[in-house]
C-alpha cells in the first residue's frame, strides 16, 4: 500500500478507506495485495477527480507543458534535456519550470539531470489529459 501512495499523504488515507471499506463488506479481517488490487481503480479515480484535475488545472499553460513532455518521454524519469527536446526549449526556460514545479512538490530530482513525478498515478493523468486536448 505504501508503494501505491508514494508518500502521498491524502493518498495513503484515501487508498486506506477504500480497502478497508471493501474488506469490511466483505467481512474480511486480513488485507492482501487481491483486496488493494480489487479497489486500485476506485482509489486512482478518485485521486485523479479530487486532487489532480484541479493541480493541473491551476498549472500555467508552460508547467502543463513540461509535464506533457515528461510523460512523452515514456519512462518514470525524465531528463531534462530530453524534456527540453520534446518542448523545443532551451535549458534555461526549462530551468525556470522545472523548479517551479519541483518547488510545488509535483515533480522531483529523480538523480543528476533526471526528474520524476511526485505523486503517484500522476504520469497516467496526464496522459489522459493529453487525449482528452486532442480532441
Amino acid at each position: 500500500m505504501t508503494k501505491q501512495t508514494m508518500g502521498f499523504a491524502y493518498a495513503f488515507q484515501l487508498l486506506g478507506y477504500w480497502v478497508w471499506k471493501t474488506a469490511s463488506e466483505q467481512g474480511n479481517k486480513v488485507i492482501t495485495k487481491k483486496t488493494v488490487d480489487k479497489i486500485l481503480d476506485q482509489y486512482i479515480s478518485d485521486l485523479f477527480r479530487n486532487v489532480y484535475y484541479k493541480v493541473y488545472r491551476e498549472m500555467t499553460e508552460k508547467e502543463r507543458q513540461f509535464v506533457q513532455a515528461m510523460v512523452k518521454i515514456g519512462r518514470p524519469k525524465g531528463k531534462a534535456q530530453e524534456i527540453g527536446q520534446k518542448m523545443d526549449k532551451k535549458p534555461g526556460y526549462i530551468s525556470v519550470y522545472r523548479r517551479k514545479l519541483i518547488d510545488d512538490q509535483i515533480i522531483m530530482p529523480a538523480s543528476y539531470g533526471y526528474v520524476q513525478f511526485m505523486l503517484p498515478y500522476f504520469d497516467r493523468f496526464i496522459e489522459e489529459q493529453i487525449m482528452l486536448d486532442e480532441f
